[in-house]
């Protein structure tokens, strides 16, 4: 290779920042989040924290505030949703991809599950036709012609992720969409999705894409004449050699952390629902397991957070709501809706809504726990236990039956869970739970700050410099519910 001076080095990359390409894309159009609670957040809060309120009647007020949201800034062709908030790697449109694909799957539950598929809009009285919208959004984005299409699924595509949520929506309104699109249609919207056939994905939570996206396919019917068999989930197989206890996976990059509840069991219920018999004993035991778990990291003053993209944050009760469909008893009806109901009114009572949406941080909008691949619509993963909760028909036993009390409010409890390499300990005199994890070596981390140099470099180099913060997500010995990752108050619960 011929020498190449520093001199020389340094005028290419000087060129390419003048040129661009270093650049995300789009990312002037990114519009900051506004950092102040305005009147809808208000409202919702004082709604959702109101003890003597209805249930539904709460959750209903939530599904408003993210509907308005929704509304407010998707594209005229509602294939995409441009939150304000911070950028990612991935660019603008992508993004706008992530909001449409990631907040979908609600309005789809709310139709599914037999509400009024033309809720009224909170802001203007209109009434919202959501059958509409999907289906002109799902339409555009998977139009090769259209200006709006959304792309073609290449190699480790976060594109692959996005799919399996609008195959979600798919499935959760057949009945309202799918089986009125003209088959070339489902054509059309099909060949989208199997671009994950093709595509080469992450040896982690992503091989479970492919598997949701194809099970779809099948349980709607659509014949894949691309196929000369039956499709065969080996990514699904691979996954699995992963598993090591109580309902939890190894996920790489980075191991152990709240992927499975967020991610994993969900994609993994989802695979019971689309096929009640395929794995059928392997995957209940895995349901079953892993809301108990959870449970046992959910308490009234909080959980002991760790790892990367916990924006989700609201989803961590998905395996626990992910059980009650599977168990019918009045229990873990009970326990469920307990669990969605100290999740979520946590966050919510230390400001996770910003402008229609979840915020990108932990409780405020914060860029130290940003990561470079989230943009603003990516905290909407955080729905899905909304998802799950609205999936069950108004009036059933998950709004009506009485709630029950979580681990840490029944008693004391140590869980030595050696194949995680955690320990979780719960006081109920205190609601204190941590995870200690005795592998990891104890010494003080410093939560890195997100700098006016970093912020700089942003403007000129126009992609994310947010810090990492790797140490304080993952090498920590203890994760305690009273001082998440170290934050000051009046952050704390």
């Amino acid at each position: 290779m011929p020498f190449v001076s520093t001199s020389h080095r340094l005028g290419r990359v000087l060129r390419a920042l003048l040129q661009g390409r270093f650049g995300v894309e789009g990312w002037k159009h990114y519009v900051p989040m506004d950092l102040s609670e305005g009147d809808g957040e208000l409202s919702v809060k004082a709604a959702l924290l109101n003890e003597k309120a209805d249930a539904e009647e709460r959750y209903n007020c939530l599904f408003q505030y993210f509907l308005r949201g929704f509304i407010a800034y998707a594209s005229p062709g509602f294939d995409r949703v441009f939150y304000p908030g911070m950028g990612s790697v991935h660019g603008y449109r992508l993004s706008g991809l992530e909001g449409f694909a990631r907040t979908a799957p609600l309005m789809a539950a709310w139709i599914a599950s037999g509400r009024d598929p033309a809720p009224m809009d909170p802001l203007t009285h209109e009434p919202v036709g959501l059958v509409a919208i999907l289906r002109k959004g799902l339409l555009a984005g998977t139009d090769p012609d259209c200006p709006s299409y959304w792309g073609e699924i290449t190699d480790f595509d976060q594109r692959i992720v996005e799919a399996a949520d609008i195959a979600r929506v798919l499935w959760l309104t057949r009945e309202q969409i799918w089986i009125k699109f003209s088959s070339a249609e489902q054509h059309q919207i099909a060949a989208w999705l199997l671009g994950v056939n093709t595509a080469v994905t992450p040896d982690n939570n992503w091989l479970l894409f492919p598997v949701i996206v194809n099970f779809v396919l099948d349980a709607l019917g659509y014949v894949n004449v691309a196929q000369t068999a039956p499709y065969r989930p080996s990514g699904y197989d691979q996954f699995k050699k992963d598993y090591l206890e109580r309902g939890w996976f190894f996920d790489r990059p980075e191991g152990v952390d709240y992927y499975n509840a967020w991610g994993i069991t969900y994609d993994i219920f989802w695979i019971h629902t689309l096929r009640p018999d395929f794995d059928r004993g392997f995957i209940v035991t895995v349901l079953e397991q892993s809301a108990s778990l959870t449970a046992h990291l959910i308490g009234p003053k909080g959980i002991p957070i760790m790892g990367r993209s916990i924006g989700y944050r609201t989803a961590i009760p998905v395996p626990v709501i992910a059980r009650s469909f599977i168990d019918k008893s009045a229990a873990a009806q009970g326990m469920a809706r307990r669990s969605m109901d100290v999740v979520w009114r946590y966050f919510v009572a230390h400001g996770c809504l910003r402008n229609g949406t979840l915020t990108q941080g932990y409780f405020e909008p914060d860029p130290r726990f940003v990561d470079r691949y989230s943009g603003p619509g990516s905290t909407h993963w955080g729905l899905r236990s909304l998802v799950l909760a609205f999936m069950h028909r108004p009036g059933s036993p998950f709004w009506t039956a009485p709630e029950q009390p979580l681990p840490v409010e029944v008693a004391d409890y140590r869980l030595d869970l050696p194949k995680l390499g955690w320990v979780i300990e719960g006081c109920k005199d205190t609601g204190r739970i941590a995870i200690h994890i005795p592998s990891n070596k104890g010494a003080a981390i410093t939560l890195q700050a997100h700098t006016i140099f970093s912020q700089i470099g942003e403007t000129i180099l126009r992609r994310p410099l947010r810090p990492y913060n790797h140490a304080i997500k993952y090498e920590c010995r203890e994760y305690a519910s009273d001082n998440p990752l170290n934050l000051a108050p009046p952050y704390g619960p």
